[in-house]
């Protein structure tokens, strides 16, 4: 088995107690056992389906925009939108294009973007 064929890992430092863990399925920090920040958007697809697909971008917006405290309004501000755009995407109503869905993750501070499709 050569390096290359090793899977890498998403490594985190907590905030709060600054252990450094690998990325875990709970998202707690497994010393302090608090809520670990989100740091990266990960779309997985098992089939394309355009409402399925707004549908999870939308859920995932939504999630880590109440995670960081944030109002609609706050990350229309933030994006360069109307808060009635981001209502929209959340509620799959709409897709966001590929640059302002880089803004958002920006926004909501997102390091790491993947969007992976399946056959």
């Amino acid at each position: 088995m050569t390096k290359y064929d090793v899977p890498s890992r998403d490594v985190l430092i907590c905030p709060w107690c600054k252990l450094r863990q690998f990325v875990g399925t709970t998202n707690l920090c497994r010393r302090c056992r608090k809520r670990l920040p989100i740091t990266f958007l990960d779309i997985s697809l098992s089939s394309i389906d355009p409402h399925s697909l707004s549908s999870l971008v939308g859920n995932i917006v939504r999630e880590l925009r109440q995670g960081r405290g944030y109002s609609q309004s706050v990350l229309a501000s933030m994006i360069g939108s109307h808060r009635t755009h981001v209502s929209r995407i959340e509620n799959a109503q709409l897709m966001p294009n590929l640059a302002l869905l880089v803004r958002t993750a920006v926004a909501l501070g997102v390091d790491k973007i993947s969007i992976r499709v399946r056959d």
